[in-house]
């Protein structure tokens, strides 16, 4: 008896939890205002990241550096603000961004200001 109960609980529980009637998020985050600038030890990259349905979930910055590819993390700074330093000799930079429903943007390649002489 207390089985049967147990599993009628279950299905009505389960029953109740379907759809939600929302639907599904299918937007990737918009990525705006980026800036990209050299600092006095590398390359500093900002943006602005937001989704409006589920929320972000990472942004990173994939740094071609010299001939090499790197994949850096950009850090929340508030208000929908990210920024990450990146190596010196940074060439050029794509923005990442996904958000909690698996929607990935990417920006095209943004080329690295050369660097401010020391004179």
């Amino acid at each position: 008896m207390r089985r049967q109960w147990l599993i009628g609980s279950l299905a009505v529980l389960l029953t109740g939890c379907g759809g939600g009637g929302l639907p599904p998020d299918t937007t990737p985050p918009a990525i705006s205002n980026i800036a990209i600038e050299h600092t006095g030890n590398g390359v500093r990259a900002r943006a602005t990241v937001q989704d409006a349905e589920t929320g972000v979930a990472s942004v990173v910055v994939l740094a071609t550096v010299g001939t090499t590819e790197q994949t850096i993390a950009m850090q929340a700074e508030g208000n929908h603000q990210y920024q990450a330093t990146l190596p010196a000799n940074t060439v050029r930079v794509r923005i990442r961004a996904q958000d909690r429903a698996g929607n990935t943007r990417e920006t095209g390649n943004i080329t690295a200001p050369p660097p401010t002489p020391p004179f």
